[in-house]
């Protein structure tokens, strides 16, 4: 089962920190300035992120349309 979200901002909550992710994939993001990021850097951060709402977006979407089709 999908979890609910009430609003955009608590979607964006249960997302991963940006941080974490980055830490993940090998990248130096700081808490300040990345000037020294490449664009390919900072792409594969924003894409996991990115991914992660797409994905929990469209299992919301299916849900709503399978509990429509129930009624």
């Amino acid at each position: 089962m999908t979890e609910k979200y009430n609003s955009m901002e608590e979607l964006d909550a249960s997302l991963p920190d940006k941080h974490e992710v980055a830490e993940q994939l090998g990248i130096p993001l700081d808490k300040g300035h990345n000037e020294d990021l490449t664009t390919s850097q900072v792409g594969k951060i924003g894409g996991t992120i990115g991914g992660a709402k797409v994905k929990k977006l469209i299992e919301m979407a299916e849900e709503s349309l399978a509990n429509e089709e129930k009624h």
